[in-house]
């Protein structure tokens, strides 16, 4: 199963436009404003769902404002037994959407039986599902903003200063979503009729329209399909004599060690036969602490015993100390670079140039992405993860890989790192697929991809 293409609507400057995915690495290349952040930003907002509540009315098309602003002044001016149409799908065709189109084979049905639009599909026709970011109830979201666009409106009536310039909230829809969007909207799901799916016509795409009785999916269509990754543009790498280290959790090496230990490696976590010898070292520490802390603080607590504190029936100090074996690695100098022929001589990671830290982070987020979906470690062990199976797709988006890279390395990188994510021995099994949707204003990393033959 991979994603074969999707087309985008309404989403901010990207009105109607499909963009092919090939079936390993795509590469999105251009000027500035072009389009590329976009499109990358609605793959990740439509299909990542902890990303969902980062919607915001400036993802509509700015074009769409005007007359989603119309249906709200029809709302306001209806009578109340006039009520008007409140079908969801009269805005639909207004309203932020992605859909996505898969080509999947025989062996793959058993996964994608909940999206088969009739029983006569068969693995020769695409299945498509549209990805939408509607109102949770026309009806409910009709009747609030109808409700506190005039308790505004007699409010400013009500003033005694005729000529005030105040405008109570909200002044439009558009006004009242700007503070209600997440209470209001949410990404609805529908299943699409490949017979359906037409070609673009002069660069844009011609999406089908939904049959008005079209009800959307009870859950996400893409659970336990499509495990999605993100490398952000926004890694924040610090210069080592800033003192703002605010930004630079992402780009930390140290930090990322420290999560992976969390997730695949941590003895206390799941503990098995291997782990006993590593849990008995960390209890033998902790004796051997407890002991020394006994002793060294004796002479303090003795002085408050003296005092007569604790009392008869108060209870006994006790000084006894936690070991985590997370936090080994859970401070800036937990990673140390070895200085080229010179022996015990090393550098904080931070010391590294910019291009270096980008490197490893990128490609240490890549081993952890393939890592968490193959369940490596502990992680095969989480109750959330133990009686689920494996995604058969795995996309990873990357964007503006090439901050702070040498042209050289810019060149190289896209195939690498492809390389990385399929570098498990499970992956050698063609039912699990990996695509990776790189975003990039550099033609070096683009056209070392072209040479490789991508």
């Amino acid at each position: 199963m991979r994603i074969a293409f999707v087309e985008i609507q309404n989403f901010r400057k990207l009105k109607a436009c499909r963009v092919e995915i090939a079936e390993e690495k795509t590469i999105f290349v251009g000027a500035n404003n072009s389009g590329k952040t976009s499109a990358m930003d609605a793959l990740i907002l439509f299909l990542k769902h902890s990303r969902r509540k980062s919607f915001a009315t400036t993802d509509f098309t700015l074009s769409n404002w005007s007359s989603l602003d119309e249906f709200g002044a029809q709302w306001v001016a209806a009578a109340e037994d006039d009520e008007p149409d409140l079908a969801v799908d009269v805005l639909l065709h207004l309203l932020p959407t992605i859909d996505v189109w898969l080509t999947a084979e025989e062996k793959d049905l058993h996964h994608l039986a909940h999206l088969l639009p009739t029983l006569d599909w068969t693995p020769a026709e695409l299945l498509g599902v549209r990805l939408v970011f509607a109102p949770k109830n026309m009806e409910q979201l009709y009747k609030d903003f109808r409700s506190v666009y005039k308790s505004a409106r007699a409010a400013e009536s009500a003033s005694k200063k005729a000529d005030s310039p105040l405008s109570l909230w909200p002044s439009s829809m558009r006004d009242f979503l700007d503070r209600q969007l997440h209470s209001q909207f949410e990404v609805q799901s529908y299943i699409l009729d490949p017979a359906q799916c037409q070609a673009p016509e002069k660069g844009a795409a011609k999406p089908q329209p939904l049959p008005a009785d079209s009800d959307p999916l009870k859950k996400d269509p893409f659970e336990g399909l499509i495990k999605i990754d993100v490398i952000t543009a926004q890694r924040g790498f610090s210069d080592p004599k800033t003192e703002d280290d605010s930004h630079s959790g992402f780009a930390s090496l140290s930090t990322q060690l420290c999560r992976y230990f969390s997730k695949h490696l941590n003895p206390s976590e799941a503990p098995d036969a291997s782990d006993i010898e590593a849990l008995e070292a960390i209890e033998a520490a902790k004796t051997v602490f407890n002991e020394k802390l006994k002793t060294s603080f004796e002479p303090a607590v003795g002085e408050l015993e003296g005092l007569n504190y604790p009392g008869f029936s108060d209870p006994r100090i006790s000084i006894t100390s936690k070991i985590d074996p997370r936090d080994s690695l859970d401070h800036e100098t937990a990673v140390q670079f070895d200085l080229p022929g010179a022996d015990s001589l090393s550098l904080p990671e931070k010391y590294n140039g910019l291009g270096y830290q980008n490197l490893i982070s990128m490609v240490f987020n890549l081993i952890r992405f393939r890592d968490e979906w193959m369940r490596v470690g502990k992680a095969a062990k989480e109750q959330d993860t133990k009686d689920a199976a494996i995604e058969p797709l795995h996309v990873v988006l990357v964007e503006e890989p090439e901050a702070h890279l040498h042209a050289q390395v810019q060149q190289v990188f896209i195939k690498k790192a492809y390389e990385v994510l399929r570098n498990h021995t499970s992956l050698a099994d063609s039912s699990f697929n990996t695509q990776m949707i790189v975003s990039t204003h550099s033609s070096a990393a683009s056209h070392g991809e072209r040479s490789e033959g991508g």
